[in-house]
């Protein structure tokens, strides 16, 4: 795409910004404080729909829901300024389900620095108030890789009203409004791998779980499972307990589904024994969440520091790092695939399911996304 030079108002390069960074869909209440940006939004060039609804909380459900499914994020236009806003709810969610979406408020610019300020609710990862026009491009390519940096979340910008009807002399190629990692698919969160998974596993399917942060999410997808063949070590969490204790129940029921959920960290405790399901060819499926670290020291740290440190796998560089579970699994002899987006799942799991051998499905996840 070629370079544009032109008297752009700050409406349309929000809607250039989102464009460039794939957003598909605007939804939120239009008003005083966002007329410009709406306009901007459905001008040839930008072509982003907007959805219309009527308050301002669904718009942020709406976002979330479309987050979960697919992994890509959308914007969310709220025409008050976020302190007061009826949304905070629904963001406030959105942030404790690792939902992405960047939400933009409009407004008056000139109510003062005593307004309700956004950041001090901490529902969100990032608020920032842009000031002038100029600032627009950098925010916006910020506030995209702040969004999938690290746990992802919901990033809001407060956009005044004078600086979306502002212009200003732009030459701005796409890649100048895209974030670093706008064109990579989010990964998935747990709880999406596993109602794909209730949906083809049979009635008797037994499904043995690993650590407890795992059971956590598995009890809430499966919540009357425990009486049809969920298995875990109580409120223990044994680590390296899910890998042979799948095999054993493969033997005592060898005519029933047996599917091995468990964590990256966990599978590493155990994982040599794959090699007993191909020498007495056990059709076990392994159901590998890898998150690059093992899910519970990072979650004690996170509350702890903020951040995440030692519970997680690390490059020197702080790169995340995990072996290719899926390679190695075939190395022993299992079929293996790895999924990395959501529409790989339900193929992966029909297979490994089919397999006349032990599989391995490795499922490449968010950082963070056991509470999800």
């Amino acid at each position: 795409m070629g370079v544009f030079s032109v008297k752009l108002t700050g409406g349309q390069i929000v809607a250039k910004a989102l464009k460039a960074n794939g957003v598909d869909y605007v939804a939120g209440v239009p008003g005083d404080g966002s007329w410009a940006l709406v306009e901007a939004l459905l001008r040839t060039g930008s072509d982003i729909p907007f959805i219309h609804v009527i308050q301002e909380q669904s718009a942020v459900h709406l976002a979330d829901g479309y987050f979960r499914a697919c992994g890509r994020p959308m914007a969310v236009l709220l025409p008050a300024p976020l302190g007061i806003s009826k949304a905070l709810g629904g963001i406030a969610v959105a942030l404790a389900d690792s939902s992405a979406m960047l939400v933009i408020s409009g407004g008056d610019s000139d109510r003062g620095d005593d307004w309700p300020e956004f950041t001090a609710t901490g529902i969100t990862k990032e608020h920032v108030r842009v000031s002038s026009i100029e600032q627009l491009p950098q925010t916006l390519r910020q506030a995209f890789d702040t969004m999938f940096s690290g746990r992802i979340g919901p990033v809001c910008l407060d956009i005044s009203t004078a600086v979306q009807n502002a212009r200003v002399d732009a030459s701005l190629p796409p890649a100048t409004l895209r974030a670093n990692g706008a064109s990579e698919i989010p990964p998935l969160m747990v709880p999406r791998p596993l109602a794909q998974l209730s949906s083809v596993l049979e009635g008797d399917a037994l499904l043995m779980v690993g650590t407890q942060s795992l059971q956590e999410t598995v009890g809430e997808m499966f919540p009357d499972y425990q009486h049809r063949g969920h298995f875990c070590t109580a409120n223990v969490g044994t680590v390296g307990w899910a890998v042979p204790a799948a095999i054993g129940a493969k033997l005592a029921m060898p005519a029933r589904q047996v599917v091995c959920a468990i964590s990256d960290g966990d599978f590493l405790q155990s994982m040599q024994e794959m090699a007993v399901c191909v020498m007495h060819s056990l059709p076990v499926v392994f159901l590998v969440f890898n998150n690059s670290g093992p899910e519970s020291l990072s979650d004690v740290q996170v509350s702890l520091v903020g951040q995440h440190r030692t519970g997680e796998f690390n490059l020197p560089d702080g790169k995340p790092y995990s072996p290719d579970f899926a390679g190695i699994a075939r190395n022993f002899g299992l079929d293996a695939w790895r999924v990395e987006h959501a529409s790989q799942l339900n193929p992966a799991f029909i297979k490994a399911l089919n397999s006349k051998g032990p599989s391995l499905v490795e499922i490449i996840t968010a950082r963070g996304s056991r509470v999800n």
